[in-house]
């Protein structure tokens, strides 16, 4: 049986005023913040049911009508084939698999099916954005259209171009996309940014995980390096303490629980209780019900943190890996921020206590630093339209965010001996924005076209190339329209990989000066005909709570 709230009165807006925000889109959470013009300080706006923190789960109970919330988590237990969680995870993946001329999968596709319709991961994230905007202006009563959006500092190209897709098809005029760490130091204190100081940054929210180390110089933040998994989060330990429990049950009723997807669902909810108890008690007992038969399964921290070790261990290298890639030690770093609720365990805290040496910054609140910090990075970017206030405009004064490339990006061409490689165009760490120009040369006379394939990834040798198999190709596109001229022409191509880690392309024929088409397609992303359709459908749906 569905539970589903009452709708509540909407509070009249005023069309005339306008507010911007920053939206921390979670995996688990999401949160939505704004600068209050009469204290001058970030503040979360909370939903009508006064909740600061929204869950990022989607209940489809008809095409037109959308469940997003506390209510849309309970009822994935009793309707499990209606719920989407942990969109975040599927973020820059296509609908359908990408393949090539021999039928290989290139890239998997990930959808959600629901009577007939399949939504991609930027429509399911886009219902969240919506309700978040829907719940924002009803509180503040006013418009609101501008938005910064977060994501984890080790998205890639196709997961940021989904993102901002995401905020698009919600409503939203997307102003930026910004790291979750680098919103975390700006939450962290406009006044501490005069300090020179290098700021590790340890983000492990529900599903993804970010290293981040940042440089802070007479008050600009500066990312030095960047590294994680965003396959690695909060839910990992959920779904240890789900094994764990399931196993001790089939040990003994015979059954295993995770074969029935209602019984899975309902030790999600229970494992997540279970490591929220375990973060403030030494032990707690997990209920676990399947085929007819109830367990109390009992759950020391102890144990918790034993079969959960290989997580931690895997932390410790990205951390490890983070500070080599800086050339640093933990003698170079001025302070440690924890952000993200999955850092409230204490094998968390007492592992970074461990190898650093350091007591991490208590000064956040995990679930909200990153939401406010996206707030002051939105009013940053609207002080040239002169509707923030004095005071906020001082604070911000002389404070500038400079993003790196979390991965290589490369393309495909040929070597000398005609075998395709990956030949390298931005390195990682490289200071964004950058633009970098490479010839091409048509290789028949009177070539019209040429193919463009991007790629991420991979660990460059020799000449600076990889094996194409070693990476991930997160664009292809075509430089069309070019002018008749004969073999070995030169066409200058101009990649820009802007500020917020979106790539673009441009080129030149130079024979002819002419400017030639090219058009980039993200292996994950939309088409504007797509985009356009997603949007008339979420302004035709209603979106609750």
């Amino acid at each position: 049986m569905l539970w589903k709230k009452q709708k509540q009165e909407k509070r009249t807006m005023s069309p005339k005023k306008t507010t911007v925000v920053g939206i921390d889109l979670g995996t688990t959470f999401s949160a939505i913040a704004h600068i209050n013009e009469d204290t001058g300080k970030a503040e979360i706006i909370p939903s009508p049911e006064q909740d600061r923190i929204t869950p990022s789960v989607v209940l489809i109970e008809k095409v037109n009508d959308i469940i997003v919330g506390e209510i849309a988590k309970q009822n994935a237990v009793a309707e499990p084939n209606k719920v989407v969680e942990f969109v975040k995870r599927q973020m820059g993946k296509p609908k359908e698999d990408k393949k090539d001329e021999q039928g290989n999968i290139l890239v998997k596709g990930w959808s959600f099916e629901h009577e007939g319709k399949k939504y991609s991961a930027q429509e399911i994230s886009a219902f969240i954005l919506k309700k978040l905007k829907n719940d924002a202006e009803e509180r503040l009563g006013t418009m609101i259209t501008d938005a910064v959006i977060t994501c984890p500092a080790y998205f890639g190209d196709p997961e940021r171009a989904a993102t901002k897709e995401a905020g698009v098809i919600a409503g939203f005029n997307v102003l930026a996309v910004i790291d979750e760490p680098v919103a975390a130091a700006l939450s962290y204190g406009l006044d501490k940014l005069k300090q020179d100081q290098n700021v590790f940054v340890f983000d492990l929210g529900g599903g993804t995980f970010d290293v981040v180390i940042l440089e802070i110089k007479g008050g600009k933040i500066r990312e030095v390096v960047v590294n994680g998994d965003h396959l690695l989060g909060g839910k990992d330990w959920d779904d240890e303490i789900i094994r764990y429990a399931s196993k001790i049950f089939k040990e003994k009723y015979g059954t295993y629980p995770l074969d029935d997807l209602s019984a899975y669902q309902d030790l999600q909810l229970r494992a997540i209780k279970a490591k929220e108890e375990l973060t403030k008690r030494e032990k707690t007992k997990i209920m676990c019900v399947h085929a007819g038969n109830t367990l109390l399964v009992e759950l020391t921290r102890d144990t918790f943190e034993e079969i959960t070790k290989y997580l931690i261990d895997r932390c410790k290298v990205l951390c490890g890996i983070a500070l080599s890639d800086a050339n640093m030690t933990w003698q170079d770093v001025g302070a440690v921020l924890l952000v993200g609720g999955s850092t409230r365990m204490p094998m968390i805290r007492n592992m970074i206590a461990e190898i650093s040496g350091k007591t991490p910054s208590d000064e956040l609140n995990p679930d909200e630093c990153v939401a406010l910090g996206a707030a002051w990075h939105a009013a940053m970017l609207s002080i040239s339209s002169g509707d923030m206030p004095v005071e906020v405009v001082k604070r911000l004064a002389g404070v500038e965010v400079q993003k790196v490339a979390s991965h290589n990006l490369g393309i495909i061409a040929l070597d000398g001996d005609g075998n395709e490689r990956n030949f390298l165009m931005i390195p990682r760490f490289t200071p964004l924005p950058f633009e970098k120009k490479d010839i091409f040369k048509t290789l028949t006379d009177n070539q019209t076209s040429i193919l463009l394939r991007i790629m991420e990834g991979g660990i460059m040798g020799e000449n600076d190339t990889c094996d194409p198999l070693d990476c991930n190709m997160i664009a292809q596109g075509s430089i069309r329209d070019i002018p008749p001229s004969p073999k070995g022409s030169p066409i200058e191509v101009a990649y820009k990989y802007n500020d917020i880690g979106i790539l673009e392309v441009h080129g030149i024929h130079l024979p002819s000066g002419k400017e030639v088409v090219i058009t980039v397609e993200h292996t994950g992303g939309l088409t504007a005909q797509e985009i356009k359709a997603a949007t008339m459908n979420i302004e035709k749906a209603s979106i609750t709570s």
